[in-house]
Formats: C-alpha cells, sequence, structure tokens
C-alpha cells in the first residue's frame, strides 16, 4: 500500500514537470504568434503609407495594438521588464504613427519603423 502510494506521489510529480513545460511552450508560441501578427500589420501599414493610404494605414495600425499590448501584457506577468518596456515603447510608437496617419502625415512611416526596432529589440529578432 505504502508503494502504492509512493508511486502515485513520483507518477503526479512527473506529470506535472511535463505539464510546466509543456505549458511554457505553449506561452511562448502565443507570444510568438502575437509579436509575428503585430509585425505582419506594421508592415503592411508601412506599405499602406508608401502607397500614400493612410486610411488603411490607421485600421492595420490599430490592428497591430491587440497583439502588441498582449505580448507586452505577457512579458509583464513573466516578469520580463527589459521585454516589456520595449513592448510598451513600441506601443506607444504604433499609437504615435496611428496619429500622424490621421493627420494624413508621411512621418508615420518613421514612427512605425522605430515600433518595429523597439520590437526587434525586446526580442532579439
Amino acid at each position: 500500500m505504502v508503494l502504492m502510494v509512493v508511486a502515485f506521489g513520483v507518477g503526479f510529480g512527473w506529470a506535472a514537470s511535463g505539464r510546466s513545460a509543456a505549458e511554457r511552450a505553449r506561452d511562448d508560441a502565443k507570444q510568438e504568434l502575437d509579436l509575428a501578427a503585430a509585425r505582419g500589420y506594421i508592415l503592411e501599414a508601412r506599405v499602406s503609407l508608401y502607397n500614400v493610404n493612410f486610411g488603411d494605414a490607421q485600421r492595420q495600425l490599430d490592428d497591430a495594438k491587440a497583439p502588441l499590448t498582449r505580448a507586452r501584457d505577457r512579458a509583464q506577468a513573466d516578469k520580463k521588464k527589459e521585454i516589456a518596456d520595449s513592448l510598451s515603447m513600441a506601443l506607444t510608437d504604433v499609437q504615435d504613427a496611428q496619429r500622424l496617419a490621421a493627420r494624413l502625415d508621411q512621418g508615420a512611416n518613421g514612427k512605425a519603423g522605430e515600433a518595429l526596432k523597439a520590437m526587434q529589440t525586446a526580442t532579439g529578432k
């Protein structure tokens, strides 16, 4: 009986350790997906700005904010302060670019580029 209880405890501990590794992998994948989505929207916005389509650029920059915010919040929850700070900076740059695009200002393209650089700093990619 004691052997069964010990075996159960060892099995439970082993399963729990595998689950946390799987959860970490899932969280890392979510982070990468959100960052890729935000990067894609920002790049689309830059193309729209190049084509002088400010309306599409505003929409694409707005679309970039949700995944970027999720990625920043996830970094904050994981206590990755430097990454969270870089993503906060990227989010601020996206918001600034969106405001500039609303004023039909080509400077929005530069701000979108700064957002991409801040994301690159955060991820090393």
